[in-house]
């Protein structure tokens, strides 16, 4: 007689929240990333076994964005004002602020012939 029983196993993630602090995605702008460590585990039957490497990463609950931790950087706090982030060491803007040039179209009525 033949049994055919299968059996289930592989390699799955864990995801542990380190600090709930927010700070500021560069990718998306919204205030959802938070520092996290992942670690690899080899699971039986969806029981996790034998645990594998630890990473310590910054992720985006948004986006998906993650990146390994460093020394002396971390992703923007957010201020609550207009100059958010800008004394944040290494964090760029990707607007530019200050006086505005070129053609600006005004949203308070509709165009000419409308």
């Amino acid at each position: 007689m033949f049994l055919f029983i299968p059996l289930l196993f592989g390699l799955q993630d864990k995801l542990k929240v380190v600090d709930a602090n927010p700070h500021v995605c560069p990718k998306c702008h919204n205030v959802t990333v938070v520092r996290a460590t992942t670690r690899a585990w080899f699971s039986f039957f969806f029981v996790p076994i034998i645990p594998f490497k630890k990473k310590h990463i910054w992720i985006c609950s948004t986006c998906n964005w993650n990146v390994p931790t460093q020394d002396r950087w971390e992703p923007a706090l957010p201020a609550g004002n207009a100059g958010w982030g800008l004394h944040q060491p290494g964090y760029q803007h990707t607007y530019q602020s200050g006086q505005l040039t070129g053609y600006q179209p005004s949203y308070d009525s509709p165009p000419r012939g409308y």
